[in-house]
């Protein structure tokens, strides 16, 4: 059963609003919403003191399927989710195809300190943010005792 809700405005939508979109969007023009045919996978993005990551749920998938790039200041995502062949579904809602995602790259963060990391269907990315901009304490001298 599909989960709906209505909006405050009494417009109805389901509890995957992106993906209803992306179907509509695919009936009326015949390719995706997202520009890319197939996979979607989502990401969160966000910093710590002297890092920054990006995480992107990528279920089933192998680091041999996924690909990390930085491109033009930005960290370029793209992967491939492949599909059973000669199978037949009475329902799917799994998408499968290529997927490619661009995150743009704030000027602090230090591309040359990326990593990555492929754990329980999540890829990470970890980047330090460059020295200068990385919070330090200034220490304070006292100049007003005298030796």
């Amino acid at each position: 059963m599909l989960s709906t809700r209505n909006h405050k405005l009494g417009f109805p939508f389901s509890a995957n609003l992106r993906s209803d979109l992306d179907d509509a969007f695919t009936q009326f023009f015949g390719k995706s919403f997202n520009g890319f045919e197939g996979a979607y996978s989502p990401l969160s993005v966000w910093e710590e003191d002297s890092k920054f990551h990006v995480a992107l749920d990528v279920p089933g998938m192998t680091k041999e399927d996924l690909s990390l790039d930085i491109q033009d200041g930005n960290l370029v995502l793209t992967g491939e989710r492949k599909s059973v062949e000669n199978r037949e579904h009475l329902h799917n809602e799994r998408s499968f195809g290529k997927f490619k995602r661009l995150v743009r790259l704030p000027e602090w963060a230090d591309p040359a300190s990326v990593s990555a990391t492929l754990d329980a269907g999540v890829l990470t990315v970890v980047m330090d943010k460059k020295a200068e901009m990385q919070p330090r304490r200034i220490e304070i001298q006292d100049i007003s005792k005298s030796e």
